[in-house]
């Protein structure tokens, strides 16, 4: 009885100095560190099963972070980590099985894929309609862009002006208006070739 009266009043206390305390609303621990390998895999490889899940501070100063962990996938095991740097994923190791069905990666190249098939077709039937002498094509367009925004969202900007954003560790925010479906495949093509160059390096 005398610890419950005890230590209801402390952890009252403890809330009311940890919100006086400057930044402790955007303090950054192991669970953060977690949270953001989890969502990184399940960006990369579409897995959402997540066990034995661990989080280390590295030495050097800064939100630097080595979480470990294992996934179920068709009844096996298999083991996961992912680095954090400055509160984004810089490196992540996974080389066991993606479950049933399409992951992220597949469904976007089969959609690229569709979609430059969808081309092909639609210019091979302007090519029979159109007259002869109209043999040059249109200059392709250009290679969407990304950009880093100070708080670490990302913005992928298109030709025609559609604009796709994403937070810091690569998910889709919002969108344009101008944007269609082929364009959203492209813009998460660019957004993960951008990732992955940033884990190498």
């Amino acid at each position: 009885m005398n610890s419950k009266r005890i230590i209801q009043p402390l952890t009252a206390g403890g809330l009311a100095l940890g919100l006086c305390l400057p930044g402790a609303a955007f303090a950054y621990g192991e669970k953060d560190a977690i949270r953001d390998c989890n969502e990184r895999m399940r960006a990369n490889y579409n897995i959402t099963d997540f066990r034995s899940e661990s989080a280390e501070k590295i030495p050097g100063g800064g939100h630097r972070y080595k979480v470990v962990g294992k996934t179920k996938v068709d009844g096996k095991k298999y083991e996961y980590s992912c680095e954090i740097k400055d509160r984004r994923v810089v490196k992540l190791e996974y080389n066991g099985k993606e479950p049933k069905g399409l992951g992220t990666a597949e469904s976007l190249a089969i959609g690229a894929a569709a979609a430059i098939a969808a081309g092909i077709a639609v210019s091979a039937m302007s090519k029979d309609k159109a007259p002869a002498a109209a043999t040059t094509r249109p200059a392709p367009a250009p290679a969407p862009e990304v950009k880093v925004r100070a708080n670490g969202e990302m913005e992928v900007l298109m030709a025609n002006g559609c604009t796709v954003l994403y937070n810091d560790i690569g998910l889709r925010k919002r969108y344009g208006n101008s944007c269609s479906q082929a364009q959203l495949a492209s813009a998460k093509q660019a957004m993960t070739n951008h990732l992955a160059n940033q884990s190498r390096n």
